[in-house]
């Protein structure tokens, strides 16, 4: 009998395209994403640092530049990329398509439909993720998993944690705020890209053109150099 595999699933929301897109990774892969999208945001940070020590200004505005740089860094949103925060966006794409290509752990990104309400939309996720048949999920064992998904507001006392775990038979179910989580960023990122290429949109956002671009560079470069390959980097699920 195949031992089953312990996932962990970060999931992100656009209610606006009715969609969420669901970031899933084998759960020895997460310390290592954590660590290095910390790293990414570090040495960006150490970066504006200097350029704002070049600047050589006075104490009150060097503080307020560092205090704007901060905020900037800190949350990284597809909805809200400008010139910062696209450097940041561009080094977390390389870190998915990186753990990706680098296999064997897998990592993958779903772009699924929003329907009717948070917990039926998870549940049929996870009703979905059986049909398709992935080769890397096919030890996959819910009751060994872990779901978490950005904060949102909800009837209070409705336990929502509670009734997802049961409806889909989880590990555990956590909502974090993604504000201070830099997978639930990348996740949002991931959604928004496939979001606007599924639906074919049009920007005029250099810094979003910029991250689109990189996105493709990426996914293309990995795909070529993978000899053999478990599963894809990205999925689309439909109603």
């Amino acid at each position: 009998m195949s031992e089953s595999v312990e996932f962990d699933f970060f999931m992100d929301e656009d209610i606006r395209s009715q969609r969420i897109g669901v970031l899933c990774m084998e759960k020895t892969l997460t310390p290592a994403l954590t660590q290095a999208l910390f790293r990414v945001k570090e040495e960006a940070n150490e970066f504006h640092k200097k350029r704002i020590d070049s600047l050589k200004l006075s104490g009150k505005a060097r503080e307020e530049r560092l205090k704007s740089t901060h905020r900037q860094l800190r949350e990284v949103k597809w909805s809200s990329l400008n010139l910062m925060r696209s450097f940041i966006a561009n080094s977390f794409i390389e870190q998915f398509f990186h753990y990706w290509g680098k296999g064997p752990l897998p990592i993958m990104f779903f772009n699924t439909p929003f329907i009717n309400n948070h917990k039926d939309s998870i549940i049929i996720f996870f009703d979905k993720l059986k049909e398709l048949k992935v080769a890397s999920l096919k030890n996959l064992q819910n009751s060994s998993s872990v779901f978490f998904l950005d904060t949102f507001t909800t009837t209070s006392g409705y336990r929502f944690e509670e009734k997802v775990r049961n409806a889909c038979n989880l590990a555990r179910c956590f909502r974090i705020d993604s504000r201070a989580h830099d997978i639930m960023q990348l996740a949002d990122i991931l959604l928004g890209i496939t979001v606007f290429n599924s639906k074919g949109k049009k920007t005029n956002n250099k810094s979003k053109l910029r991250v689109l671009e990189s996105f493709e560079k990426q996914k293309n470069k990995i795909h070529q150099r993978k000899t053999t390959s478990s599963c894809e980097a990205v999925y689309y699920i439909e109603p």
